[in-house]
């Protein structure tokens, strides 16, 4: 079999295995994804009728509240309940009866209910009037059914048991209309006291089929009272519970889906109202979703290994063209030809493989370069190990002339020149060392004191210094001399052309997830221009260290400000936090330092 072929059903065969793992994981996570997704919108299903029953019982119970905590209706109905035993004269049962049925007909209760009735057990009924939103205006109240007792209203007795709680009651014909042709469900009470009588508020059955629904496949079933089943979206069901529903309420945990059978459920309860919703989704409209998904993950499949074969083979033909070319070069090159550039430019056209017999012939020419280029390196390295050796041996001679003129000064018994010399001689040993480039704050604060001593050395009672630094700051790592060049330019640049008291202040603050450290001065400031002209420079800097990865190379004389921030910033990188302004009353410069993501 020719190499082509070979590379052909090799590489068909990897595209085949690809295209079906691919076609494998994409199946199952989406396969994965919809299922999760039917479940989340099952529990959100749940939860959203939940929270509609919850909105219209809510309101129901809100109607109830109201009559109750309307002082003439309250005491109207007090005075029916009364009136029996304490011989009330008509005129004043009368006019109670005649404020019950005006104060229960308000647009407010009208509006957010079917019915809303009051009834005792004198066999009093005061109903309110049937509003029509459709209609958009009230219709005459149909003849109310005045001829009833307490004791064949059959759920009454479950009211009387709740001791003034109201009870949802489940799907009913209303009991007060002259033909009882309208199916409703209705929250009842029975008032405190004796004889005080029942509020019932209704509602339509039909505006349950109302309630919004996310997706048309899930059905629900609406449960009150522990186990009576207030409504069921499918209509196979009468008006009882299933026993396997049952068994789900109780089996069922809130807030979770469970498989029975390949279907889907979850359940939501109500937290102020004895209301649980049973959610669930059929296998029949689950299984035509992940058909659909595994049809899809099939033909994505077959479509990646359609489009990968026609790829191999085209690049196959493309490769084995120049693989002849060379080969015909490879048989005809020797030693005496091998220097023949005009013959390989014969050999074939401007392709890669052309391009790789080229660099063979150049490959000797580099070769040779790179011989000179490595006695080259050893030289420089055998330099660089000089400077350093030397740059040893010029603090070591800096620190014997240190301890002469201290030795001197002992004899002089001038204490402030030796602990000039003591100071300056730690500032040198703590710059000077090339071992650690950079050390903690705390440690930089240390050698700061010795250059502020310094200072006041100089300048004695002109200079005035405060630190106040976080010990939370202490262990973060800084490049050394950083704080010293700052409170050098302070003093350089800030106080050149004033006689007055200078004060420098390094604080030192944690922030959310950064650290700072400010050092302030009381100067004259920089002009803006400067200011300006020193970001652009700081930008330039930024720009060779981040962008063009270029090293940065320059002195600290007059060059603090930038050698700190180059520094810092190979340091941080994006984490660095750097900031210079003029004070606002123009009494004064601050440089802000720092890291953000402690």
């Amino acid at each position: 079999m020719k190499f082509r072929s070979r590379m052909i059903l090799a590489y068909a065969t990897v595209a085949l295995l690809v295209s079906l793992v691919l076609g494998i994981v994409v199946g199952q996570n989406s396969l994965r994804y919809e299922t999760n997704s039917q479940k989340n919108n099952l529990l959100i299903s749940a939860k959203s009728y939940v929270t509609q029953m919850d909105e219209t019982l809510g309101r129901m119970d809100a109607i109830m509240q109201y009559i109750l905590s309307d002082a003439a209706m309250l005491e109207s109905i007090t005075l029916l309940a009364s009136a029996p035993e304490e011989n009330t004269p008509i005129l004043y049962v009368r006019n109670a009866e005649s404020a019950i049925r005006v104060g229960i007909s308000t647009s407010y209760i009208m509006k957010n209910s079917y019915r809303t009735v009051f009834f005792n057990e004198d066999s009093f009924l005061a109903s309110s009037v049937i509003y029509t939103p459709d209609a958009a205006k009230y219709v005459p109240n149909q003849r109310l059914n005045y001829d009833f007792r307490l004791e064949d209203i059959p759920y009454l007795e479950e009211v009387s048991a709740a001791q003034g709680k109201s009870v949802i009651v489940p799907a009913h014909m209303d009991p007060w209309g002259e033909n009882g042709s309208v199916s409703v469900f209705s929250l009842a009470k029975e008032l405190r006291g004796e004889g005080m009588g029942f509020l019932e508020v209704e509602n339509r059955m039909d505006s349950l089929e109302l309630l919004e629904k996310s997706d048309p496949d899930i059905h629900f079933l609406l449960i009150v009272n522990g186990g009576d089943l207030l409504y069921a979206s499918d209509e196979s069901y009468l008006k009882e519970l299933k026993d396997s529903d049952r068994k789900m309420l109780k089996n069922l945990q809130e807030g979770t889906v469970l498989t029975e059978n390949g279907d889907i459920y979850a359940k939501a309860s109500s937290k102020d109202f004895d209301l649980t919703v049973l959610a669930y989704k059929q296998r029949s409209f689950l299984e035509g979703g992940r058909r659909r998904i595994f049809l899809l993950a099939f033909l994505a499949a077959m479509v990646v290994f359609g489009v990968s074969l026609v790829f191999i083979i085209f690049w196959s033909s493309i490769l084995t063209i120049p693989m002849k070319r060379l080969q015909e070069v490879v048989e005809n090159t020797n030693i005496e030809n091998l220097q023949d550039h005009q013959r390989l430019e014969e050999a074939g056209g401007p392709d890669e493989f052309q391009e790789l017999i080229h660099s063979f012939q150049t490959m000797t020419a580099r070769l040779n370069t790179a011989l000179q280029n490595e006695k080259r390196a050893a030289m420089l390295q055998l330099q660089a190990q000089f400077d350093t050796l030397q740059t040893q041996v010029n603090p070591h001679f800096i620190y014997n002339v240190l301890n002469i003129i201290s030795s001197h000064a002992v004899m002089d018994n001038d204490e402030v020149i030796c602990e000039m010399c003591g100071s300056l001689g730690n500032m040198l040993r703590y710059s000077t060392n090339n071992k650690e480039r950079y050390a903690p704050v705390e440690k930089e604060l240390e050698y700061l004191n010795s250059y502020f001593y310094l200072l006041k050395a100089r300048y004695e009672n002109r200079l005035e210094v405060s630190i106040d630094i976080d010990k939370r700051i202490g262990k973060q790592i800084i490049p050394k001399m950083t704080l010293q060049q700052l409170v050098e330019n302070c003093v350089k640049h800030g106080f050149h052309d004033t006689d007055g008291c200078m004060h420098i202040s390094v604080t030192g603050k944690v922030l959310d997830d950064r650290w700072i450290i400010r050092i302030q001065d009381n100067g004259s400031g920089i002009p803006q221009q400067t200011l300006s002209k020193i970001w652009e420079n700081l930008s330039e800097v930024r720009e060779e260290i981040l962008e063009r990865s270029m090293p940065v190379e320059m002195e600290i004389g007059g060059m603090g400000i930038a050698n700190t921030y180059a520094r810092c910033l190979l340091l941080y990188h994006e984490d660095f936090i750097f900031e210079m302004e003029n004070v606002s009353d123009g009494q004064g410069f601050v440089v802000t330092v720092g890291q953000k993501r402690m």
